[in-house]
């Protein structure tokens, strides 16, 4: 059944610098209704009896060249054993939903977007529990990504911040804070990801209603706010000269960087860290539940997982701006001195309906 799967996905979206944010970043409750569509006549036809040599089906957003190094390392040591299918973070999200929505999530991993969907699943019972004997890597994980009351592990952290055009501002004319950018001086220069259309954008906007209260967005709104597609988008047209800022992960701003310094030429976008804290979202890997699943099969998910949190392959998403969640690999993207702000991944589960319905009201009527 795993392999019919893969036909849904042939037409995936390939992955640019911008990696989690491709074109279109969606996580919309209209894809989740189409998927759940395509995926009913997927599970009425599934075959229980999984055989040994079946591969194990990752889910996964990021980076396409990241996620081929790491794909291509593990199978290295392991064997042709793995299948990673390439989705944006909202692309993850709507195709689990839509999957469990129709009986039978078709991925035996799921790895990227944000704890918000993983919260979701474990509330339905879909996630097997961390079996630490597995997954030994877990005692070099930082004690505060540890998750003892959680069916999912915490594999990376990127921080929200403000993003701006260095050639369109004085040092002393930049916003320093989240809420200097409803400023009248800076009307019509903001970009941001729609929370309508990314899972990325969704948990960003989820923080700033934390920290600031819905009021927050209308000011948003009143200053002219640009809604973009994804948060890939941001950066890029910030670079571009459409607008001169932006809110979004620093992790883009960091590959844009990269990959001007590779082909010799300048990148304008630099980063703001504001006063009132840096708006950290983890990305989370989990093993679904699933009794059809041989032990071999079990086997090598743990391993895969495992692997990912190794120093080895820690390193890898290093390079492509995910800080590491391990003790003995340095924060090096974020100012030791600033001030990170947690979400409450349980509050915004709770909050999710009332917000989304806010939002569409406010920037969609």
């Amino acid at each position: 059944m795993k392999k019919l799967a893969l036909v849904l996905v042939i037409s995936v979206l390939v992955f640019s610098v911008v990696g989690c944010n491709a074109n279109n970043e969606t996580g919309s409750q209209t894809d989740i209704k189409n998927q759940s569509e395509e995926v009913k006549d997927l599970n009425n036809d599934e075959d229980k009896n999984k055989t040994l040599d079946e591969k194990i089906i990752v889910y996964v957003s990021g980076p396409e060249e990241m996620i081929n190094k790491l794909e291509e390392t593990f199978e290295a040591e392991r064997g042709d054993v793995i299948d990673m299918i390439k989705m944006s973070c909202g692309q993850v999200r709507s195709k689990v939903w839509a999957e469990q929505e129709s009986g039978k999530i078709q991925a035996d991993i799921i790895w990227g977007s944000d704890p918000l969907i993983y919260n979701k699943l474990e509330e339905k019972n879909l996630l097997e529990k961390v079996n630490i004997e597995d997954i030994q890597n877990i005692k070099d994980i930082k004690d505060e990504y540890v998750l003892k009351d959680k069916n999912y592990i915490l594999v990376n952290e990127r921080y929200i911040t403000i993003m701006y055009n260095k050639n369109d501002f004085k040092e002393e004319q930049l916003p320093k804070s989240y809420d200097d950018l409803t400023k009248k001086q800076y009307k019509d220069m903001l970009v941001i990801a729609d929370a309508s259309q990314s899972s990325t954008a969704l948990a960003i906007t989820s923080a700033i209603y934390q920290m600031k209260g819905m009021e927050y967005l209308k000011k948003l709104k009143d200053n002219g706010v640009f809604l973009s597609k994804s948060n890939g988008q941001v950066p890029s047209k910030i670079m571009e000269g459409q607008f001169s800022l932006g809110i979004g992960p620093h992790d883009s701003v960091v590959r844009l960087k990269n990959k001007a310094k590779k082909d010799g030429y300048e990148m304008p976008v630099e980063i703001i860290w504001p006063s009132e804290g840096a708006i950290a979202i983890q990305r989370p890997i989990a093993l679904v539940r699933d009794d059809t699943r041989s032990e071999e099969q079990t086997k090598v998910a743990n391993e895969f997982i495992n692997f990912i949190i190794s120093k080895k392959a820690q390193k890898i998403t290093e390079k492509f701006g995910f800080a590491s969640v391990r003790k003995d690999i340095e924060n090096k993207y974020i100012p030791e001195s600033q001030n990170i702000v947690k979400i409450d991944w349980g509050r915004a589960l709770l909050d999710e309906e009332k917000l989304t319905e806010y939002y569409k009201e406010l920037f969609q009527r």
